[in-house]
């Protein structure tokens, strides 16, 4: 695929993702109702519902954008979640824009336009030993912090369960970009371990988050998570597909998970 058309992808998924979000959040009042089972049952149904349906339609577009980028660019590009969730909690769920969030976002897409123009060609080859690494480290702190969080809970524990979430939702990325290697029918992607893998590493992700917001507050976990969904892809990308060391796309990285967590951390004010 054309660079820019994959590029244009990329953002793509970042906005329904964040959209379907929003609409989830919006209308999570139909999940436990009591009540009658009315005209707003039905409303807050169909668009949680929506939101589902477009939260699941986004990694297509992510596996769109690997065809023409490598994983970490398309890692960096998913960075920008932070700023569409943003903006669509304001159109939809009437959360005002925080004046200072403009900075971190002016700078996050400068920084996710960097590594698009220094992203180089994508290699077709990968080193299956540094997958399991990338793969089993998180999770293996995952267990420990657990059973860290079972002898008492604190604010640090709590930024780094959700740094090691965002390890595990980042390196999605590298697994879907993995997965386009097998063969593009319902049985190729069934008979991949690669889709297997994606989905164990998206619900450990999605459970444990939970337990980091659960403990700690929202300006100590946002940046680990989401500054750790942007630099753990981009770091296993350069192993596990032998990409070139490049300053600058590093650099690049760098400022997008700060935006990234700058973001974030500007949300403690709004909750």
């Amino acid at each position: 695929m054309d660079t820019v058309a994959a590029f244009a992808c990329a953002l793509v998924a970042s906005a329904i993702l964040s959209l379907g979000m929003v609409l989830q959040k919006r209308h999570i009042a139909f999940i436990g109702y009591k009540g009658k089972r009315g005209a707003a049952f039905r409303r807050d149904r169909s668009g949680w519902l929506a939101g589902f349906t477009l939260v699941n339609v986004a990694p297509l577009f992510n596996y769109l954008a690997l065809l023409g980028l490598p994983a970490n660019v398309v890692a960096g590009v998913a960075g920008s979640n932070v700023a569409f969730a943003g903006l669509f909690s304001a159109f939809l769920l009437g959360e005002r824009l925080e004046s200072r969030a403009l900075g971190p976002t002016v700078l996050l897409f400068a920084g996710i336009a960097l590594a698009g123009l220094r992203s180089g060609g994508s290699p077709e080859t990968a080193n299956f030993a540094f997958i399991w690494v990338f793969m089993l480290v998180p999770l293996a702190l995952a267990a420990v912090a657990l059973v860290l969080r079972g002898r008492g809970k604190s604010q640090i524990l709590a930024a780094a369960i959700g740094g090691v979430a965002g390890c595990l939702g980042g390196f999605m990325i590298v697994l879907l970009k993995l997965l386009g290697t097998a063969e593009p029918t319902i049985a190729g992607w069934l008979a991949s371990p690669w889709l297997w893998l994606y989905l164990i590493a998206g619900i450990s992700s999605f459970s444990i988050v939970q337990l980091a917001y659960k403990d700690g507050e929202m300006n100590r976990v946002g940046p680990a998570y989401y500054g750790m969904q942007v630099l753990w892809p981009a770091g296993a990308s350069l192993f596990v597909f032998s990409l070139p060391f490049d300053f600058l796309q590093w650099i690049a990285f760098g400022v997008i998970a700060l935006s990234v967590g700058l973001i974030a951390a500007s949300e403690k004010s709004r909750s």
